[in-house]
């Protein structure tokens, strides 16, 4: 132990000598390890750590898949009655639980805030162990059809909206004029499944009876949501095929029985999927886990070997003090132990430093990513990090100390004290440099050729004309405030008197009614009247003026008139993609469709598609229909560098009605960047890794190269003296390291090729004919770097006389 102590306060005192060299190390190890364990903590939480919920391989999601006659999925989510119908019939699972995902307005605080609603059956809470730090759960006094108005808050609702109010339990909040009596606060540790959308939080848990779907929609067969979802626990063996086919026929025969009247559902079929709650929860996400890894070990690759070059040099530059350990005895044991105690202190304090990255990178995560990543939540230094710290740091000590012992030729090392270490310095083998530079280059390009393809397709898609604008444009949507929505008629009258408040502002130029064009979709069932040809276009209700406001242009035929919007005529628009659906050989003006009822909608105008970020494909059916004036949601127009504030909006809605308050008010830029973030994520964290690859490349391979120039200084002062051209030197050196370079630039063609086939379906969409130019690109500036570092060493011994290198003076 004594030992042990001696030689960590000798690597000590050594390294102090050396700070540019230890600031190196740490600055370059702690940064690349801080992102190591970041990754591997993440890959640990998402692929091999458990769910935080009893018997999670026994909770399933069940999926509702509704295929039309030809044998395609139409869409994956529940009709209301069949939802009832599957909770109240089946019986297959022990435990059972509705779920409905909404939002809504809290009316009960001055500030009114929107928030994410759960509505639940009561087993839901033992389902997924979600207890209570104060109060009690739902009880069979609010299951299903007990219509009994409690509510639970979630712990940071509690904290936020109520200031952690201890007199909670006697405090009532209330939502569409229903209040109802808070009865519990869920314990903070819970983390809801995110069984919806990734990162989704619900704030307020309430009773199922009083979810948002309407009267009408609660015995509606055709009309399916997918906010309504159904989880299960089994304790049986049943396979999750088995579960499948139980299922589907109770369903499925139900479903046709109710919807045998309705034509458009002819041939359609249902389909029952359990899916595990882990697959459901994690989804693809998989896939980009692991090409984190393989990015974040690259650079770990290209940290090692810029290290690698520095611990060379160090190795070099110790020749004389090891000499006197061989003279007094030292053997190659110990020479060893030496190098490992300063090694090891390094990686010691360069895994310090990269626990604390890897915390800050956790808090990046889960403030940035929470709503890509599943379960960053759950991110923080564990077992796994503190494991996975402890044994990189014991490996890159024991491989950077045994680098620097193999140079050692210890029979030499007494001669090197007897000659005063001229001549005689300790070298590395042509072989080994090679490799380094081989290794070095195959791991920059191939890591620049695939930040380079996820930057430019990110850029891509962030500069795509989606077909409309969004400068100077707001939408807002209004709520009714109490249990039951105004009659239409004073619908119509209100929402006529705040759109014409809202367009007198002065900051205001135009205000139509109608949703934001970049949501607001609605799947509807679609018959082509001629050809009986049935599809599910994505459709919206507008006014006249959408259009032009937005700039979608109009390709053929008319747009809405104000007279379609009053009397709500049965005419559509279509965009193009579904104009040459309806009619792949003539113009689909005048086509008549069957939205459903007796009376058939004409197509009046033809539009210019559009592409929301996020659509997952290319050509999206839309149709378009005149709105009602009752409509509550509206776009703002804005004049030039003017803004509207949330208090303006409602202080115009409260002066009409106190019977709506205002859901939301966003504007159409900031709504399409949240819809891009993956896209910007993906374009910041590309060029980032591209810069900080170029710039380890950078180092180590200049490194490598001034190393191998400065043992060649007599060479190259010998053929300065007989009368090399400084052309003739540096096309040598060049000539030499070409070899390498070019070797590693095919090795990184193998490994591009290994990741493709590795991850092949991830990997699709990206590739195409342009990744030949992005390959060119690299090998480009890769060939750049390399030059760099084969002429840069070289220049202070061609530009000085031959006699400062033949003496190796400085």
């Amino acid at each position: 132990m004594s030992q042990f102590i001696y030689q960590q306060k000798q690597a000590w005192v050594s390294l102090k000598k050396n700070p540019g060299f230890v600031a190196t190390v740490l600055a370059t190890m702690g940064t690349t390890l801080g992102a190591l364990l970041c990754i591997l903590t993440l890959a640990y939480v998402l692929i091999a750590k458990p769910l935080p919920y009893p018997d999670q391989d026994n909770l399933h999601l069940v999926v509702h898949h509704i295929g039309d006659s030809k044998g395609e999925t139409n869409a994956s989510s529940f009709t209301y009655p069949g939802l009832i119908h599957l909770y109240k019939n089946q019986t297959v699972y022990d435990k059972s639980a509705l779920i409905y995902f909404d939002q809504d307005v809290l009316t009960s605080v001055d500030s009114q805030p929107t928030l994410n609603t759960l509505y639940v059956t009561p087993q839901w809470f033992s389902l997924l162990d979600a207890s209570v730090h104060i109060g009690r759960e739902f009880e069979a006094t609010e299951a299903l059809d007990t219509n009994n108005p409690v509510a639970i808050l979630t712990y940071d609702t509690w904290l936020n909206e109520f200031g952690s109010d201890s007199d909670i339990l006697n405090k009532k909040v209330t939502f569409k004029g229903v209040s109802f009596n808070v009865v519990g606060v869920l314990n903070p540790s819970f983390i809801e499944p995110a069984l919806s959308t990734t990162g989704l939080k619900s704030q307020v848990i309430l009773p199922w009876d009083y979810n948002g779907m309407n009267e009408s929609g609660r015995d509606n067969w055709g009309n399916i949501s997918s906010s309504q979802k159904f989880i299960g626990k089994i304790s049986s063996g049943a396979s999750l095929e088995q579960i499948s086919q139980t299922l589907t026929p109770l369903i499925h025969d139900t479903w046709r029985e109710k919807v045998a009247g309705v034509e458009f559902f002819n041939g359609w079929k249902i389909n029952m999927e359990a899916v595990p709650f882990k697959k459901q929860i994690l989804g693809d996400s998989t896939n980009t886990v692991y090409l984190l890894l393989a990015g974040v070990i690259g650079l770990v690759l290209i940290a090692c070997a810029n290290i690698s070059n520095l611990f060379i040099s160090r190795t070099a530059e110790q020749q004389r003090q090891l000499s006197i350990h061989a003279a007094v005895g030292a053997t190659k044991g110990k020479l060893f132990k030496t190098i490992f105690a300063e090694t090891g202190l390094l990686m010691f304090f360069s895994v310090v430093i990269a626990l604390v990255i890897a915390t800050v990178g956790f808090f990046v995560m889960q403030e940035f990513l929470s709503q890509r990543l599943p379960r960053v939540d759950e991110l923080m230094i564990n077992w796994v990090t503190l494991t996975s710290a402890i044994m990189i740091s014991l490996l890159f000590a024991l491989f950077f100390a045994g680098l620097s012992s193999r140079m050692i030729n210890y029979r030499a090392l007494n001669l090197t004290l007897q000659s005063s270490g001229k001549g005689t310095g300790i070298q590395v083998s042509k072989n080994i440099r090679k490799l380094l530079i081989i290794s070095q280059v195959a791991v920059v390009t191939s890591l620049v050729f695939v930040n380079i393809s996820l930057f430019k397709d990110s850029v891509n898609t962030i500069n795509q004309d989606i077909g409309f604008h969004t400068d100077n444009l707001m939408y807002t949507t209004f709520s009714s405030a109490g249990a039951t929505r105004p009659e239409r008629d004073m619908r119509k009258q209100l929402m006529n008197e705040v759109r014409e408040k809202l367009t007198a502002l002065p900051q205001v130029e135009q205000v139509v009614q109608a949703s934001s064009p970049l949501n607001g979709f609605n799947l509807w069932a679609t018959t082509v009247v001629a050809t009986n040809e049935r599809f599910t276009p994505e459709a919206k209700h507008i006014d006249q003026n959408y259009f032009n406001m937005i700039g979608q242009t109009l390709i053929e035929g008319d747009l809405f008139t104000a007279a379609d919007v009053k009397d709500e005529n049965r005419v559509a628009i279509v965009n193009e993609a579904f104009a040459n659906r309806i009619s792949p050989t003539e113009s689909a003006i005048g086509k008549q469709l069957s939205f459903g009822g007796n009376d058939n909608t004409k197509v009046i105008g033809i539009v210019k598609s559009v592409h929301i970020p996020g659509d997952t494909e290319e050509e999206i059916l839309r149709a378009y229909v005149p709105t009602s004036l009752a409509e509550n949601s509206m776009i703002i127009k804005l004049k030039p560098d003017t803004v509207i504030t949330r208090e303006q909006v409602v202080s115009v809605l409260t002066s009409v009605t106190s019977q709506y308050n205002i859901f939301e008010l966003e504007s159409l830029d900031a709504q399409k960047s949240q819809l891009l973030f993956t896209q910007y994520t993906t374009a910041i964290t590309s060029a980032v890794l591209a810069v900080i690859t170029f710039f380890l490349a950078a180092i180590g391979l200049y490194g490598i190269l001034s190393y191998s120039t400065q043992m060649r200084r007599f060479e190259i002062g010998t053929r300065l003296a007989i009368g090399a051209k400084r052309s003739d030197l540096i096309g040598l050196i060049i000539n030499d390291n070409l070899s390498s370079v070019i070797l590693g630039m095919i090795l990184s063609i193998f490994v591009l090729a290994g990741l493709y086939l590795g991850f092949s379906e991830a990997l699709a969409d990206y590739i195409n004919l342009m990744l030949l130019t992005v390959f060119i690109i690299t090998i480009s500036l890769i060939s750049l770097i390399s030059l760099f570092a084969c002429y840069w060493p070289l220049r202070p011994f061609i530009n000085r006389p031959a006699i400062h290198s033949l003496r190796g003076s400085d």
